[in-house]
């Protein structure tokens, strides 16, 4: 398995653990810690990721270590907060992970997700109020895009497709990446943005080496994981949601 594969099923991984990590239910009423409770599916994932990677990467083991759970394996058999301390240490794994095969890709790829962790860590902060419509959602990101000073051209690429045109929100030509913003301010938006993504996929795709979705959600999109799995499971499209 190449190193690209393995850092986007890491990378992935370590965003569901760390939305595991940061849901309600360390404390307060009904059943404090629940949402921890899948730490062994994420522990397993990372022993087989590093499993993996040690194939063609053996220098892999000198840096990490597999974990074992041994019995702490059953859920039913620890107290809560060792369900938190567990799912805490897969998540800090899984992106150490990612961190370290992210090393390994060729530059474009480097510079890819740099873009995304980008978007990641400053959407959310520079949207102070709920926005109304898409476009204040790509100011937002192209004023991040701006102070980092990155190549990029907003609304300016047209690419044909049979007799449709279509135009990416942002383009970074020189590495062959296009950025769509998606705002999903209503249920029924849920299903109608997944017809659109498809449709910008299919434009996309001859002309780009990576398109990635970011989809501002102000609420609606309860399951995250199924939303993007079918979607990412295109050759080189990333689904961002970011959440209000």
């Amino acid at each position: 398995m190449d190193f690209e594969t393995l850092y986007n099923m890491a990378a992935s991984a370590a965003r569901n653990a760390e939305r595991m990590c940061s849901q309600e239910g360390g404390s307060g009423s009904g059943l404090p810690f629940q949402s921890y409770a899948g730490y062994p599916f994420y522990i397993d994932e990372f022993n087989r990721l590093l499993a993996f990677t040690a194939v063609d990467d053996p220098d892999v083991m000198t840096y990490f270590g597999l974990i074992d759970l041994g019995k702490d394996r059953n859920p039913a058999d620890l107290i809560g907060p060792m369900w938190k301390a567990y799912a805490e240490q897969a998540a800090i794994q899984l992106n150490a992970l990612a961190s370290y095969l992210q090393s390994k890709l060729g530059t474009k790829q480097q510079e890819h997700e740099q873009i995304i962790d980008l978007i990641t860590a400053n959407l959310r902060p520079a949207i102070y109020d709920d926005p109304k419509n898409e476009r204040e959602v790509q100011n937002a990101l192209e004023t991040i895009f701006r102070a980092r000073t990155l190549d990029f051209r907003r609304e300016q690429e047209t690419v044909g497709y049979s007799t449709k045109r279509y135009i990416p929100d942002f383009t970074f030509d020189r590495i062959g990446l296009a950025v769509e913003v998606k705002l999903c301010k209503a249920k029924e938006r849920e299903k109608e943005m997944i017809d659109e993504i498809n449709a910008d996929i299919i434009g996309y795709a001859g002309r780009y080496d990576r398109c990635v979705f970011v989809i501002y959600d102000l609420g609606f999109i309860r399951d995250i994981a199924t939303f993007s799995a079918d979607i990412e499971a295109n050759p080189n499209v990333h689904v961002l949601i970011i959440k209000k």
